[in-house]
């Protein structure tokens, strides 16, 4: 491969200074077949008097019109308590099974009720065997807390940051993020967490701050982190900043490590116009799947619509969702296919602008990373990198012309025309000691249109960005990209 020819100075400079940023930082729904016909477990495992729709249930988990979700996703509960389930989604039919086989509310169907007292403390896995499996899709889980003056639970436990996404007004004075403990609360652990800046300016739209969250023996309480939030008279877009988790001690986990805090801005506009969706992220959930979760508005919008694209293909609606559901899981997709994923609110007056464009794949094939003219392979070859690229709507989409990997194959340039310069920098960060991920950084000098795709050989889990064109790339951090230790 002959090299990279030299950038010109301009453009030189300001990849290197992008560069410098990056170099200095560390299935399908499946269910059992016989005889052609879907076996699903008689039921079992739930309490005798499940109130009818859930009436009066303190702990209740919801499945509601056409979503594939179960909400929430996660409920957390003091040993002893019932969970309660129930749904009424006509022409889709539905059921749940323990992960574990301990309980299921049996034959699938359109409207059901079940119920569950937990009398041991722990985590608890199920799933929808119609969407769902114990991996991926349609699945929750159920967290069993001892009660006060009991013993301790059943290990150190995992941190999380829940949501992953916050939305606060620009004159809110701070927003407040919630960290769990969560399957656990053996020992002291701690965890560190701290504000980066992202579109949102450091002292000028939020002040930035760390500290070191503490739970001692027996204490699975949330904490809270609050971020002084700054107000000006300035008419801007709504800008972001990210809160992330780092450096557990005590032998936990880090679970959701990271949540973009989005400040809505309040000036040049009345409160009540229906803004456009925030915090739009997706990620592969299988051969057959992806998850797009996104801010939940507490606002004035009723419904939340996600549309989809592949390849060269327009926008279609997948789904319409309440707009308190926060996540869809989008199954039934090809294995190893990229996708993108907007939204927009409705409410009674109408509809948003479109979200920003937020894009996933299915996971691809297992094998080695094949190295050519137009991919990386990175990090002793466990991922492999590719990058697509087109200058405007009339043009198609190309490969990138040329690729080299410099620093010892830690990281690598992409040229995207075969007689332009390197326009792309790209790295691969073992996180595993930090936080038990892979991270992926990036820095481009360009507006082009980009679509960034890195394939974990051993997994098949591919991580994707995409840059629509006419927006300047700049540095991307993803500390979530691959949670596939070691």
């Amino acid at each position: 491969m002959r090299p990279l020819r030299q950038i010109p100075a301009i453009a030189a400079l300001a990849l290197a200074a992008l560069a410098a940023v990056l170099l200095a930082a560390p299935a399908a729904a499946q269910h059992h077949m016989t005889g052609g016909k879907a076996d699903y477990d008689d039921p079992g495992g739930g309490d005798p008097d499940t109130p009818a729709g859930c009436a009066g249930a303190t702990n209740k988990v919801q499945i509601t019109g056409s979503a594939t979700i179960f909400s929430p996703g996660t409920i957390t509960i003091d040993r002893g308590q019932p969970v309660c389930w129930t749904w009424n989604t006509a022409g889709t039919s539905h059921n749940l099974k323990a992960d574990d086989g301990s309980f299921s509310s049996g034959q699938p169907v359109s409207q059901g009720t079940f119920q569950r007292t937990f009398t041991t403390a722990g985590t608890y896995g199920y799933h929808c065997q119609v969407h769902g499996s114990p991996t991926g899709g349609m699945h929750g889980t159920v967290v069993v807390r001892e009660t006060e003056g009991e013993g301790p639970g059943s290990g150190p436990g995992t941190i999380s940051i829940n949501p992953g996404a916050y939305i606060v007004a620009e004159n809110a004075g701070s927003v407040s993020i919630t960290i769990d403990r969560t399957g656990g609360s053996d020992g002291k652990v701690t965890a560190k967490i701290a504000a980066a800046g992202g579109s949102a300016a450091k002292g000028k739209d939020f002040l930035p701050k760390t500290a070191v969250l503490t739970w001692n023996p027996g204490d699975a309480g949330a904490k809270t982190f609050s971020v002084p939030i700054k107000n000006d008279t300035l008419t801007e877009p709504d800008e972001s900043f990210v809160v992330s988790l780092s450096k557990p001690t005590g032998g936990a986990t880090l679970g959701t490590s990271s949540a973009t805090v989005t400040i809505d801005d309040d000036e040049g506009c009345p409160s009540s116009a229906l803004l456009a969706p925030a915090g739009v992220k997706a990620s592969g959930q299988s051969a057959r799947e992806v998850r797009v979760s996104w801010a939940v508005d507490a606002g004035a919008a009723k419904t939340m619509h996600v549309e989809r694209r592949g390849g060269e293909g327009d926008f279609r609606e997948v789904a319409v969702l309440p707009a308190g559901a926060g996540e869809y899981v989008d199954a039934g997709l090809p294995s190893g296919a990229a996708f993108q994923y907007r939204l927009r609110a409705e409410s009674a007056e109408g509809l948003s602008e479109y979200s920003e464009v937020a894009a996933a794949a299915t996971d691809g094939a297992i094998g080695p990373c094949a190295a050519g003219a137009h991919a990386l392979c990175l990090a002793g070859g466990r991922f492999e990198a590719k990058v697509v690229s087109r200058r405007g709507e009339g043009d198609s989409p190309r490969a990138a012309a040329r690729a080299e990997s410099v620093a010892g194959a830690r990281s690598g340039l992409f040229a995207l025309a075969p007689s332009g310069d390197a326009e792309l920098m790209l790295k691969v960060v073992d996180g595993c000691a930090d936080n038990g991920h892979y991270w992926v950084q990036l820095a481009a000098v360009t507006d082009a249109e980009l679509a960034v795709a890195v394939r974990d050989t051993q997994t098949g889990r591919t991580w994707t960005f995409f840059n629509p064109a006419g927006k300047a790339a700049g540095v991307v951090r993803d500390v979530d990209a691959f949670a596939s230790c070691p």
